[in-house]
């Protein structure tokens, strides 16, 4: 037999049509998160902005400081897929930066 043989031809498969939202049934989770502890996250840390002009940006070299909007004590926001999910002091952590975390959101607030 040889490979083009051995592979199936597409087959049509009908599913049955689903209704979304009937709330019946256990939550995907159903409290325990046990499952999801070791899931991987990617966090980020917002420091502040800079408004600049198109022209400012290509004539930018190394060595040019970009001035933010943000004052040095300044908390900055620690962001998870874009939502901030605590707020901190920047801190040097050996040769890196660090978040000491100063702020949680209070339980009930988005």
């Amino acid at each position: 037999m040889n490979e083009k043989n051995s592979q199936s031809a597409p087959q049509h498969i009908d599913l049955p049509e689903l209704h979304a939202g009937s709330g019946q049934g256990h939550s995907i989770l159903s409290g325990n998160l046990d499952v999801i502890q070791n899931v991987k996250v990617k966090l980020s840390v917002k420091i502040g902005d800079a408004v600049v002009s198109i022209g400012e940006l290509m004539n930018m070299k190394e060595e040019h400081i970009l001035k933010l909007d943000a004052a040095l004590d300044s908390p900055v926001d620690v962001l998870l897929e874009g939502n901030i999910v605590a707020r901190g002091q920047l801190v040097a952590v050996d040769d890196n930066f660090g978040v000491r975390i100063t702020e949680l959101p209070k339980v009930g607030q988005p």
